[in-house]
């Protein structure tokens, strides 16, 4: 009977980190071609094991990451105190919707962007 040993992925050391993030965040490196992740790959197995997925793996998540963190910013609401400078000082201009303010939602923002609501208490 064959023993196969349990694989438990990649567990990259803070070097193989560190690097990747220069890469990505001080390089510009996106996605990596065939030859530059392999490159990358001679470069890190210095500071522990890894494979060429790892690293295009490593950017695709990445990636991903940043998308998301973009989306969650660009989605806070703060809600907006009434001002009495605004209106005719008894509040009956006032609608619900007013107490956000929209930045983001201008003729010239993509239709698929979010807009940024913030508000002043």
């Amino acid at each position: 009977m064959l023993c196969r040993q349990s694989s438990t992925g990649w567990a990259p050391t803070y070097d193989q980190i560190r690097i990747l993030k220069e890469l990505y965040y001080n390089e510009g490196v996106r996605s990596p071609t065939v030859e530059q992740i392999q490159r990358v790959s001679l470069q890190l197995k210095q500071y522990g094991k890894i494979e060429s997925k790892n690293i295009f793996y490593w950017f695709e998540n990445q990636r991903a990451r940043e998308k998301q963190k973009k989306k969650i910013t660009s989605d806070v609401h703060v809600p907006m105190k009434r001002s009495r400078l605004v209106g005719n000082g008894n509040g009956s201009n006032w609608k619900p919707e007013d107490q956000y303010i929209n930045f983001g939602s201008s003729a010239s923002a993509s239709a698929s962007s979010a807009g940024v609501m913030i508000a002043f208490n």
